[in-house]
């Protein structure tokens, strides 16, 4: 079997949720908006799910709105908030932000919006003071990341609530890495909009949600039906919220001891490596990142050699690079943070999660400096790859 260290990208199913849907298809009702007793079952497992996934942030089960992921949770944000405030055509984030939140922010770039994305420092933080210093009257929307996805820097976003309600602009916070490996309260945040993705968490894949505080100050994006308070149109997706459910509230009740297991497992496997492979750099910050996530620059070697060399020996981790035009393009993110070239395409993220053992991250760290060794004899990265 392999060792999958690829949490970031997506979790592996939860029993908790695996079973979930296994009750599910076993007794499965009707259309939830219907009035019958098979619909109405139905319902009763939707309100289920949505409390559960609430709970994992601190939010009313009234203000969840389930969604198709994350990137879907981002767009009804972002649209949703610039079309409610009308007159308003300024958002605010940062260069650092997952491609979801960057995408539709360059369509209404494209549209003639005022768009701001301040840089962050070279750990990859991005200074409040420095977003509050880009509000004014003309604000609709901050959106930024909580942590983020590709080096699990944290951010200081609670300082923002005050004074973006102040400038009357909405404050939304992508959270789709943080919920279940740190504690995530919407109230302590003071937060407009937040996102969750359930297959971050072990939920099955195609089921997320938008936390709205202020039902008045969002407009839906997609038409046809009362759905999701008016916000979502279409039949819910009963099956991936009943997994998303099950998934968050295992998250939830398992939270505490396995942020601490799995920062053991991480900070172990950064040590033992680190000592075996002279000069390899580690991205983002050692305190105040995601527990789970490493993101490491392998001197003299194309992080994407040593991914494909990893995944022979049955190791599965990722670049948290993009695919453009058939070739793999350096981290948007490592550049921001003022790496090189060279460094971003060196590097590779890890990130583990709920399954993974201490046995696997012991292989693990013989494995990788055995399988770097090795890539930079054979294949050196050149000065072109520097380029």
């Amino acid at each position: 079997m392999p060792i999958y260290l690829d949490h970031n990208a997506g979790a592996p199913v939860r029993a908790e949720a695996a079973a979930a849907v296994s009750r599910l298809l076993a007794d499965m009702g009707g259309n939830p908006s219907s009035v019958h007793r098979s619909g109405q079952r139905s319902r009763r497992m939707l309100e289920v799910a949505r409390a559960q996934v609430a709970a994992i942030v601190g939010a009313e089960p009234r203000q969840i709105v389930f969604t198709s992921g994350g990137t879907e949770s981002n767009n009804l944000a972002i649209f949703g908030a610039i079309t409610a405030a009308s007159r308003r055509r300024k958002i605010v984030s940062s260069q650092i932000e997952h491609s979801s939140i960057l995408a539709p922010i360059a369509e209404l770039e494209r549209r003639g919006f005022d768009t701001v994305r301040v840089a962050p420092d070279a750990d990859g933080r991005v200074d409040p003071g420095r977003v509050l210093a880009m509000l004014d009257s003309e604000t609709a929307l901050v959106t930024l990341g909580l942590a983020n996805s590709e080096v699990g820097t944290i951010q200081d976003l609670a300082p923002l609530a005050s004074m973006c309600g102040a400038a009357g602009a909405l404050l939304h916070i992508d959270a789709a890495q943080a919920v279940g490996r740190i504690p995530v309260e919407v109230a302590a945040l003071g937060c407009d909009l937040l996102t969750l993705s359930g297959h971050k968490l072990g939920a099955h894949s195609g089921i997320g949600a938008l936390y709205v505080r202020d039902f008045g100050r969002l407009a839906p994006i997609v038409f046809g039906g009362p759905h999701e308070s008016g916000m979502r149109a279409g039949t819910p997706n009963l099956l991936g919220a009943v997994s998303f459910g099950a998934a968050a509230k295992a998250a939830m009740d398992a939270m505490a001891a396995e942020s601490v297991r799995i920062g053991s497992l991480a900070a172990s496997l950064l040590a033992r490596i680190r000592e075996a492979i002279p000069g390899l750099r580690l991205n983002g910050p050692m305190v105040g990142r995601l527990p789970n996530t490493l993101n490491l620059a392998f001197p003299g070697v194309l992080g994407e050699s040593m991914l494909i060399a990893l995944d022979l020996e049955g190791v599965e981790v990722s670049m948290g690079s993009a695919c453009a035009a058939g070739a793999v393009e350096p981290s948007h993110v490592l550049r921001a943070m003022g790496r090189s070239v060279a460094d971003a395409r060196s590097s590779l993220r890890i990130s583990l999660g709920w399954n993974n053992t201490a046995q696997e991250i012991e292989a693990v760290a013989a494995l990788i400096p055995e399988v770097w060794r090795r890539v930079a004899a054979a294949e050196p990265l050149s000065e072109a790859g520097a380029r």
